[in-house]
């Protein structure tokens, strides 16, 4: 697979900034790295048309993560996992906090055209950056989830 440009920088910026963390001398706490939210448009892209309008989630049946979405994600917890190796010789913790397949089921979580005012001419709908609070709500809920968790194992 032709991997592109952006793919590229995404993946190493990501490596870079885990990287970053574990060259942090005196640093011994835990690190929750989030996976990223994939867009949801039909019918084109961002600027070529495409559209999230969904007003209702997927079913795990009607949507899989594929092409450079599902390269990324796979890349994301391979660099997450080298980071957590490196790290736990170093004495800090790692935690993946992996949104990837529930946003992927959420593209009811978008206002899309409707984030604007109607006189407003949308040129370019967002369904990537401009949320609506029931996913990342989730990813509190995920995040508080595993608070408790480590609180746990703490003692």
């Amino acid at each position: 697979m032709l991997l592109n440009s952006q793919f590229i920088m995404r993946t190493l910026a990501f490596r870079e900034a885990l990287k970053a963390v574990n060259s942090l001398e005196k640093f011994k706490g835990t690190t929750f790295v989030r996976t990223f939210a994939p867009a949801h448009f039909e019918g084109g892209e961002w600027y070529t048309g495409g559209d999230c309008l969904r007003k209702r989630p997927f079913t795990s049946n009607e949507i899989v993560l594929e092409g450079l979405n599902l390269e990324f994600y796979k890349s994301q917890v391979e660099e997450f996992r080298v980071a957590e190796k490196e790290g736990k010789i170093k004495g800090k913790k790692f935690r993946l906090l992996d949104v990837t397949q529930a946003m992927l089921l959420s593209p009811d979580g978008h206002p899309s055209k409707y984030g604007h005012l109607q006189p407003e001419k949308v040129k370019n709908k967002d369904s990537v950056q401009w949320c609506l609070p029931g996913p990342i709500d989730s990813w509190n809920n995920f995040l508080f989830h595993m608070l408790k968790m480590e609180q746990q194992e703490i003692g």
